[in-house]
């Protein structure tokens, strides 16, 4: 999603890999895992779903 405008990123189809290296990037309590038990543990996600996520 680097690279993207807020708009643009909601849009984006990411894969579960993206989706844990974008969380990592932003090093938070409970990490991934803690996206996982929240989210759902899926091939692909919206990247509205990380974004919300992260509190964006």
């Amino acid at each position: 999603m680097s690279g993207l405008c807020y708009e643009d990123a909601c849009e984006e189809i990411i894969t579960r890999a993206e989706a844990e290296a974008e969380i990592a990037k932003h090093d938070c309590d409970g990490g991934f895992t803690a996206f996982l038990a929240e989210v759902g543990d899926r091939a692909e996600y919206q990247g509205k779903e990380v974004l919300d996520w992260l509190g964006y």
